[in-house]
């Protein structure tokens, strides 16, 4: 654990969040400003509030691991590691890519950290390097570092789930990323298995609100070329994820479709000649590593549905099969 701060941190990282209120808060709009050094102002609000974490320094990454007390963790049952990447493209907010999803994964570790009682098996972990990807290949996201780790601590079997653009829409998404891909057999099994039991958890939190659909890759790409199953999660409005469901469903060969799940993996939309593939891709996709992704785009009900599936993964207990 490390050393706590001597001095009471600044008043803004005192405020106490509630999920509703994220997206108009004061501490929400520093976050999101440009040049922060977003780690610091992590670690300064986790300390702030005695939240037990370390910073873990991975081929010239940080991340923060979050892990609660011995007695909050049961062997017996699956343990949930839950991830958000904080990094953000260069020169843009980034709050929905991925400031939304960092801010609901710290009010769950608060909440946690208050609870007197309880085994809920979650560690968190806020990411560095998830935009490397796109510059420096999978090997160059500070999820495949990470993924590699889990494999020598031989955990591969927690169940990873990766949060990712949760802040805008009303429709939760469990991504089916990688899982249309050629990978090892046990690793497909597994990929099936999390998406199945995840599939259980937004029926209970989310009810007819939410759909399994392609997603672009988020830390599950390097994760996955780690050799780690993963659940992507995020959100969309319901029109867009209908458009896109009708458009996957709409194509009109083998090749089309092989083309548009392409252009989603990769998020890509502006190609020339691909119109139709463009028309496809969602608005809320289309807003990331630009300005337009900024705290105005938000939604105050995609917080409240992903705080309800965390609250409802945070308390599934999950036997771990013999």
């Amino acid at each position: 654990m490390p050393k706590r701060v001597s001095k009471p941190a600044p008043p803004c990282y005192t405020f106490r969040m509630t999920t509703l209120s994220i997206p108009s808060s004061s501490i929400f709009s520093a976050f999101i400003k440009e040049n922060l050094d977003r780690l610091a102002f992590i670690s300064a609000w986790l300390h702030a509030r005695d939240i037990p974490h370390t910073i873990v320094n991975l081929a010239g990454k940080r991340h923060v691991v979050i892990r609660f007390a011995a007695e909050r963790y049961d062997p017996r049952f699956r343990a949930k590691t839950l991830v958000a990447h904080y990094d953000r493209a260069p020169g843009t907010p980034g709050a929905n890519d991925n400031s939304a999803a960092c801010f609901l994964l710290l009010a769950l570790a608060e909440r946690l950290s208050q609870a007197n009682e309880g085994q809920h098996n979650v560690m968190i972990i806020l990411t560095d390097g998830e935009e490397a990807a796109g510059t420096k290949g999978i090997s160059g996201q500070g999820s495949y570092a990470l993924g590699s780790g889990l494999r020598k601590l031989r955990m591969t079997e927690t169940d990873v789930y990766v949060f990712d653009a949760c802040g805008r829409g009303d429709t939760l998404i469990l991504s089916t990323a990688g899982m249309n891909r050629r990978v090892p057999l046990g690793l497909l099994k597994r990929l099936t298995d999390i998406h199945e039991r995840t599939a259980e958890l937004a029926r209970r939190a989310a009810r007819e609100r939410w759909l399994t659909l392609p997603t672009p890759y988020s830390d599950n790409a390097g994760f996955l070329a780690a050799g780690i199953a993963s659940q992507v999660v995020t959100v969309l409005p319901r029109d867009e994820a209908n458009a896109l469901l009708l458009a996957l469903n709409g194509a009109a060969s083998e090749s089309e479709r092989a083309a548009l799940l392409e252009a989603i993996a990769s998020n890509r939309h502006s190609s020339k000649g691909e119109d139709e593939i463009a028309g496809a891709i969602p608005e809320t996709w289309k807003m990331m590593h630009t300005p337009r992704d900024s705290a105005e785009s938000l939604s105050v009900e995609a917080f409240n549905l992903v705080e309800r599936f965390l609250e409802t993964l945070a308390g599934a207990r999950e036997p771990l099969k013999p």
